[in-house]
Formats: C-alpha cells, structure tokens, sequence
C-alpha cells in the first residue's frame, strides 16, 4: 500500500510554500552582499538560513504537486526535514553570534578587568563563547536527521525509535533556544549598565534595538515551543481537538505556517534593522582592544595601572 508522505506532513497548499521560496531568495541575495560588504558570520550565517529555507520550500512545493509519487514522496519528505532542522541550527547559531558581537561591543572584559563586570558572567561564559551552543545544536541536528531517516524510512521497525529522536531533537533545540533567551537579558542588562560606565568609540545603543532582540528571541521560542508541544502528539498520531480532518498540529498548516514558517520569517527579516549587527571591523577593533587591559594580577604588580585605552 502506498504511502502518501506530503499528507503525513500536512504538505497540501504548494503555493504558499513557493512564495515562501521567493522571499527567502531575496532575503538570500541581501544577507549575500551584506556578507561580502561587511565581513559579518552573522550575516553569512543568515545567507545560509536563508539558502536552506529557499531549498526546503521548494521541496514542500514538489511534493504538494507530486503526493501520488510514493518513492519520489518519501525521500523528499526526508530531505525537507532533515534541511529544515539544519536551517532552524543555523538560524539560532546566527543569533548567537549576534548576541556574542554585541557582548564584546558592551565590554564585558574590560568590565571584567575593572571590577565592573555583573557576577552571572562568568557563569555563562561558556555560552557566550559558543563551543557548548555549537555542541548542543549539533548534537540536536544529528538527532533529528537520523530520528526522521527512521521514522519516514520503510522499515517499520525503526518508526518508534526515529520518532523518540525527533522529541530528543526538539527538546535540545527548545534548551538551546532558551539559553538563547537567557544570554539575550545578559546582554540587554550588560549595554544598559555599562552605558557611559566606560569610555568607548561605539556608537550608543539604541532602545529599539534591545526591542528588537527581544522579539527575536520571543518569535523563536513561539517558533519552537510549537514543536516542543506538538512533537510527541505527532510521534503518536494524534489528532487536533478542533481539526474536522484527522491531522496533527504540526501538519495542520493552518497552525503551522504561522506559528512555525512565518515566526522564522519575521525573526529574520528584524535582523534587517540598521545597526543591530555590528560592523566585523568594530568588533574585532574591541577585541584586541580587551586585550590591552591588565587583569587582576598584573594590576596588583603594577599598583595603579589601568592599562591602556581603547
């Protein structure tokens, strides 16, 4: 019996998925120039998203005009989850980054040097620094590639097993969004009390800015608390309360473009507004300029030394 893998996903509507597709092409030649014009990973992180997201579409538009095709279904059904969860991991490493670039932009080190810095710091140093997101978010990845190579695979065996890696997928991703969160107050909190604090070349910090990062980072929790909340519904089949068609919500795209593909959407375009990225150039000017300051031991061997400015 044939498997109808597009109805399994609730892929249906294949127009919505292609203009999708195009405004993530659009969105991918901006971040593309952005990228070359400013030397920004941000910026290249998003062109990528944004590639990822343009393939992935196209993907749910073949398929929502190719349902009859069982062989051709499946392992297209497999090659969009597999690109969507690798785009969602790019997505929230790119938002981390931005967070670790404004993180040096508030000079948390100098801070740091001078006995200013707020004691959560170096309990999230770690994040800040990025090894244990990567870590995370690639262990989500590998997670959920093989969790959905099992569950849409043909042997049946393996469907019980490839959905249980799909939840652990979705949990990672939902802890790694929350760190997001977290680090996101740690740097709104850092620019705000080290504002006029230290002397610096960096232009002010806008409130709008602090705005826009708090939604960022609240369109990504509504992205992926959907996920979370609906991940173990799906595994099991079963239906939405309100739905008059037997669908899980994540493949009921009335709740799904939304609160999944539209949330992605708009938390990308906001990286558009002017001077929410840093220039690479200021960035890396601070970096070394961290450097110059005196930790506490050489301050206590030099007495009075502060070091050089910035």
């Amino acid at each position: 019996m044939a498997t109808n893998y597009a109805a399994i996903l609730g892929i249906q509507n294949k127009w919505a998925p292609i203009v999708f597709a195009v405004i993530y092409f659009l969105l991918l030649l901006w971040y593309l120039v952005q990228g070359v014009r400013r030397h920004g990973w941000v910026y290249g992180g998003l062109a990528f998203f944004s590639a990822l997201r343009v393939v992935s579409y196209s993907l749910r538009a073949a398929m929502a005009s190719n349902f009859h095709n069982d062989a051709f279904n499946r392992q297209m059904a497999i090659a969009y989850e597999v690109l969507y969860n690798v785009g969602y991991f790019s997505l929230l490493l790119s938002a981390h980054r931005l967070l670790h670039d404004r993180r040096w932009l508030a000079k948390f080190n100098n801070a740091t040097n001078k006995g200013r810095s707020p004691r959560h710091y170096r309990a999230t140093g770690a994040f800040h620094k990025g090894r244990i997101m990567e870590l995370l978010l690639l262990l989500s990845v590998i997670l959920g590639a093989v969790g959905v190579s099992f569950a849409l695979g043909t042997n049946t065996g393996r469907t019980k097993l490839g959905n249980r890696l799909n939840e652990a997928s979705t949990y990672l991703f939902l802890v790694a969004t929350v760190v997001i969160l977290v680090l996101t107050f740690l740097v709104i909190l850092a620019e705000r009390s080290l504002r006029g604090a230290i002397a610096s070349s960096s232009p002010p910090v806008n409130t709008s800015e602090h705005a826009i990062l708090l939604l960022i980072t609240a369109l990504l929790l509504i992205r992926i608390l959907f996920y979370a909340a609906t991940v173990h519904q799906r595994a099991n089949g079963q239906p939405t309360p309100t739905s008059q068609i037997k669908q899980t919500a994540q493949s009921n795209e009335h709740l799904w473009y939304p609160l999944a593909a539209l949330a992605e959407l708009l938390t990308v375009m906001l990286f558009l507004a002017p001077g929410l990225v840093p220039l690479r150039s200021m960035v890396m000017r601070h970096r070394r300029g961290n450097t110059a300051y005196p930790g506490p031991n050489e301050k206590e061997r030099n007495g009075n030394t502060t070091g050089a400015g910035v």
